[in-house]
């Protein structure tokens, strides 16, 4: 099925407005929808794309956009965390086709305008017909224990004081749990052991699907990569320092929420 740039009808499609790393949600929390996108200027509205498959509309707003009345800008993972996996999974298909379509304009081979196919949800090059595939970036996420404790990180670029778990893109020709060991080590100096899959979650900032995991403390002593990590430290479940949002894969792995 394909993407389409242009909408023929709004008509009971489920619409999302985005700006940033945030939904347009009306006052009860529900997605704002189609009536609130006729409430912006045309000014404020950065791509619309609709999706044959889902019937959904994207709509990305500009950095600026003020939210209309009786609506109000929600951060991603409070919306995650009060809706369902399908409704997140609509969601952040819709953000995550936004995010491709303003990003991705010209061919990378030979440099002309993109534009979208026919039939799939890709964009073809009308000059030398290559076919261009949203871009999704693995990355894994682990929690590491230690008996009763939490391994958690605070990140260099964090300025709210937020400790999360550990997580890194995995390279090209890496499986997970080599991707899982190599980042511990980077970040930390420790090893781990029994590494166990959890689940998954897209994450379209802005292009993710982190793949998370539990593993256990096997050695080593915290030595942190200053040029990505603050800090990182042993913490106890009964004295937690300040966490990630709930609805964030991070949140559920330290809640244990799976």
């Amino acid at each position: 099925m394909a993407l389409i740039d242009r909408v023929t009808s709004w008509e009971g499609k489920k619409t999302y407005l985005f700006r940033g790393r945030e939904i347009l949600v009306h006052e009860g929390g529900e997605a704002a929808g189609a009536d609130a996108v006729a409430r912006f200027d045309a000014s404020r509205i950065e791509r619309i794309c609709e999706d044959t498959l889902t019937g959904c509309i994207g709509v990305a707003l500009q950095p600026d956009a003020p939210a209309p009345a009786g609506c109000a800008f929600e951060p991603f993972p409070s919306y995650f965390h009060t809706h369902d996996e399908a409704e997140n999974a609509r969601a952040a298909r819709m953000k995550g086709y936004c995010n491709w379509l303003s990003a991705t304009r010209y061919c990378p081979f030979c440099g002309q305008p993109l534009q979208l196919h026919d039939t799939e949800n890709a964009q073809v090059c009308p000059a030398c017909g290559r076919l261009h595939y949203p871009r999704i970036e693995p990355c894994i996420i682990t929690l590491i224990t230690r008996g009763e404790e939490l391994l958690l990180l605070r990140n260099a670029r964090d300025t709210q004081g937020i400790y999360a778990c550990l997580a890194g893109f995995v390279e090209t020709g890496e499986t997970l749990e080599q991707a899982l060991r190599r980042e511990v080590h980077e970040e930390t100096a420790l090893e781990v052991k029994n590494i166990r899959y959890a689940g998954s979650q897209g994450w379209p900032f802005p292009d993710q699907l982190m793949m998370a995991f539990y593993a256990e403390y096997a050695g080593g002593e915290i030595r942190i990569q200053e040029s990505e990590i603050a800090d990182a430290r042993w913490f106890r479940r009964d004295a937690l320092p300040p966490l990630p949002r709930p609805g964030s894969i991070a949140r559920r792995l330290i809640e244990n929420d799976f």
